[in-house]
């Protein structure tokens, strides 16, 4: 019998139990859908943290006070790191090409004339621009002698200008700092997001001593930013540092330590093994939906066997082999599947656009759906569908015409 002989066979029969064909397909459809969602939503994800991690540096190692395994911004109560520790790694560090202590402290009120905005304010030497290759894209850094002088220069990034100026140039303007005014000296360029997700560009940069000085009264630091000549040297200096910090805060074993210390490399290996449990965990879940929909399927195609007995019987009696029986249940099992896989990714495509669309949740869309709906498809459909076929092919013609 003919591939067309099949497919109208196979419609044909199918086209008599419309509701319970289309409950057949719903199981598909939904494991597809959830399928299709999860793909598209994992590669978003990984691509927004795989941006994160390059607006982080390529060669970047992340010192932070505070003890614990997660990456982030310090709380500016933790006092463990100091500009003494910084001064140890930067003579104990070769193949520096940027080194840059600073202070942050987050959710600061920032105000200009009647607007108002929170940011963190990050206390920084002119070594931050080098070290993070992040510099300013109109104005000027912060300089030497704002470090020396303790000055109320500052800069900003293109959130808070665009919160409190609008397209207002905010060059030589002046804004306030927890009651002390600063004049804006310099506009940053636009980062986009951290890896942990922070919007980079939503701060305020002083000098560190005024910082640390006039702001804050503290001699404590937050982070160091080490930018080196040689990024396969990452994990080489990480060990080195936490070495020393290890030696000048006198932490032995059991004792944790009372810092951070990260590089880029870790971030990414981090970021892959969150995705890839996070991926694997949902695809299970999206498989046990498609293995549920393969055994309703399979019931339901054994109840339309029995219940099809006389149709089963006059065809045979008119000539049709047991292999043209098989091939045509077999094939009303495929189509059933194969039709809810495409239908599944068509929805789980528009899902994972509407996400994106209400939820700002990143979504990347790509072939990897409709492979898999084809694929998980046609296994299911040939496994949910192959017993039903061979029960109905083994039937007596002369049986199963009386019913």
């Amino acid at each position: 019998m003919s591939a067309g002989k099949i497919i109208s066979l196979s419609l044909k029969g199918l086209s008599k139990y419309r509701m319970r064909t289309f409950l057949m397909m719903l199981g598909i459809i939904i494991g597809i859908a959830t399928l299709t969602v999860i793909v598209s939503v994992s590669k978003g994800m990984q691509k927004k943290v795989m941006k994160g991690i390059r607006s982080f540096g390529p060669n970047a190692v992340m010192v932070s006070a505070g003890g614990g395994k997660m990456f982030g911004p310090p709380d500016d109560k933790v006092t463990t790191l100091t500009l003494e520790d910084a001064d140890a790694i930067r003579e104990s560090v070769k193949g520096i090409r940027a080194f840059s202590p600073f202070t942050v402290n987050l959710e600061q009120n920032i105000i200009y004339g009647s607007k108002n905005s929170t940011a963190p304010v990050v206390g920084v030497t002119p070594e931050f621009a080098d070290a993070w290759q992040w510099y300013a894209e109109k104005g000027e850094f912060l300089s030497d002698e704002d470090i020396a002088s303790m000055s109320k220069n500052c800069m900003l990034g293109r959130t808070v200008v665009s919160e409190l100026f609008g397209e207002q140039d905010p060059i030589g303007e002046t804004i306030r700092v927890n009651n002390t005014n600063f004049r804006v000296v310099g506009v940053l360029g636009r980062r986009g997001t951290s890896p942990h997700g922070m919007d980079m560009d939503r701060r305020v940069m002083v000098p560190i001593t005024t910082a640390m000085k006039r702001l804050y009264n503290i001699t404590h630091i937050g982070m160091i930013r080490i930018y080196l000549d040689d990024a396969s040297r990452l994990e080489e200096v990480s060990k080195t540092v936490t070495a020393i910090l290890k030696e000048r805060h006198h932490i032995k074993p059991p004792q944790e330590d009372d810092f951070r210390v990260t590089n880029t490399m870790s971030m990414a290996k981090m970021a892959k093994g969150v995705s890839k449990t996070l991926g694997t965990f949902l695809g299970l879940l999206s498989l046990i939906s498609l293995g549920i929909g393969g055994i309703v399927i399979a019931n339901i195609m054994f109840i339309s066997v029995n219940e099809r007995k006389k149709e089963i019987g006059i065809r045979r009696a008119f000539g049709a082999t047991a292999g043209d029986i098989k091939k045509q249940f077999l094939g009303e099992a495929l189509f059933v599947t194969i039709s809810g896989g495409f239908a599944g990714t068509v929805l789980g495509i528009v899902v994972s656009i509407g996400m994106a669309a209400i939820r700002k949740m990143p979504v990347e869309l790509s072939w990897e759906p409709f492979a898999l709906a084809v694929v998980f498809s046609t296994l299911v459909g040939l496994i949910a569908g192959i017993q039903p076929a061979k029960r109905a092919a083994a039937m007596d013609p002369v049986n199963a015409i009386r019913g």
